[in-house]
C-alpha cells in the first residue's frame, strides 16, 4: 500500500513537471517551488530530486526553505507566513473577491535580489488558486495551471 501511494504522488509530480518541461522561466520555477511546497509538504523530496536542491535552515530566528534549479541559476527562497502576515489591502480584495474562499497557505518569496512577493493557496469549493501579491498589496491569480481538485491529489 505503501508503494502505491508512493507512485501516486511521484506521478503527479511528474505530470505537474511535465507541463512546465522546457520552461526555465522564473514563474515555471516558482510554481514548481509552489506546488511542492502547498500540495506535498512532506513529499517534496520525492518530487524535487531531479530538478532542485533544497533546503530549509534559520536565518535571523527565520525558518526559510532554499530551492536552487539544478539546470539553470534560478534560486528562489520561501518563508512561511500567516494570512494575518499579507498586506492589509490584499487581504481586504482576497476577502471580497473569494467571498466563499479560505486562505490555506501563505508563503513569502523573494530572490537573490531581496525582491519580494507574497503568495496564497486559496480553497474554493475543493478546488484550488494561487495568488501572487505584491508589497503594494496588488493581488493577481498567478499561473492558472495550479487550479487543482482536491480529488485530483
Amino acid at each position: 500500500m505503501k508503494r502505491i501511494i508512493l507512485s501516486i504522488i511521484f506521478s503527479i509530480g511528474l505530470i505537474y513537471t511535465a507541463a512546465f518541461a522546457g520552461d526555465d522561466s522564473i514563474n515555471a520555477h516558482i510554481a514548481r517551488t509552489l506546488y511542492m511546497m502547498f500540495k506535498m509538504p512532506n513529499m517534496n523530496c520525492f518530487v524535487n530530486a531531479n530538478e532542485y536542491k533544497q533546503k530549509t535552515f534559520v536565518y535571523n530566528g527565520m525558518q526559510v526553505t532554499a530551492f536552487k534549479s539544478k539546470t539553470s541559476n534560478w534560486a528562489g527562497f520561501f518563508k512561511k507566513l500567516s494570512a494575518q502576515d499579507l498586506p492589509e489591502n490584499a487581504l481586504s480584495a482576497i476577502k471580497s473577491k473569494y467571498k466563499s474562499g479560505t486562505i490555506e497557505n501563505v508563503m513569502m518569496y523573494f530572490d537573490a535580489n531581496a525582491d519580494i512577493s507574497y503568495f496564497t493557496e486559496i480553497s474554493i469549493n475543493n478546488k484550488y488558486v494561487i495568488l501572487r501579491i505584491q508589497p503594494s498589496g496588488d493581488v493577481e491569480i498567478f499561473n492558472c495551471k495550479l487550479l487543482v481538485s482536491n480529488n485530483n491529489l
